[in-house]
């Protein structure tokens, strides 16, 4: 992905071997880490290199807010085809409403025409706020189980969520995909003059 993505407060872009130091210094705080399922604890220098490159396919952003590295959003398709979503934001960025307004970008990006037909991700259920990110960007319940933490190192439980096409085009009010056929684009335009 080249494209950058700007929102009210934040720029999301492609991380660069530059954020290094800054990746390892806000995702190594074991706060951080281990709320994500593959950031491990400690991180070193060398590691957060090696994380900053996405595999092929693979979406990742830097979170971007005045200038200054606060956490990174991003999806790779899983073989299923739906899109698994992920995010994390260094302690300091905590509860003010930035996690909400990068996943919602990302969100719109990745349901844009040709992109996602769907999205999963999930939280740790000691995570609520990311539940609360995930549900107010649309996210529906769809079970629970359990997920490696690579920074506690064990399996914890945790909660999954799903957005479907059609659901993520009615919520994030988002222009009908062309899969659905030219029918349901005029009755959306149409619903729109009205």
């Amino acid at each position: 992905m080249t494209a950058v993505l700007r929102t009210e407060r934040l720029v999301l872009r492609a991380f660069a071997q530059s954020d290094a130091n800054a990746f390892q210094a806000l995702a190594g705080d074991f706060e951080v880490a281990r709320m994500t399922s593959d950031i491990p604890h400690p991180l070193t220098l060398e590691q957060a290199r090696q994380w900053l490159q996405p595999a092929s396919g693979e979406v990742r952003l830097a979170i971007i807010e005045h200038g200054q590295l606060a956490g990174g959003v991003g999806y790779f398709r899983r073989p299923t085809g739906a899109a698994e979503l992920g995010f994390w934001l260094g302690r300091r960025f905590w509860g003010r409403g930035l996690a909400t307004e990068a996943v919602t970008a990302l969100v719109r990006y990745g349901f844009g025409p040709g992109r996602q037909s769907a999205m999963s991700s999930s939280h740790f259920i000691d995570n609520p706020a990311s539940g609360r990110v995930l549900e107010k960007c649309g996210f529906e319940a769809a079970g629970t189980g359990r997920i490696w933490s690579v920074a506690r190192g064990v399996e914890v439980q945790a909660r999954f969520v799903w957005l479907s096409r059609a659901r993520a085009e009615e919520f994030h009010s988002l222009a009908p995909s062309a899969q659905r056929g030219r029918l349901g684009a005029l009755i959306a335009r149409l619903a729109g003059s009205h």
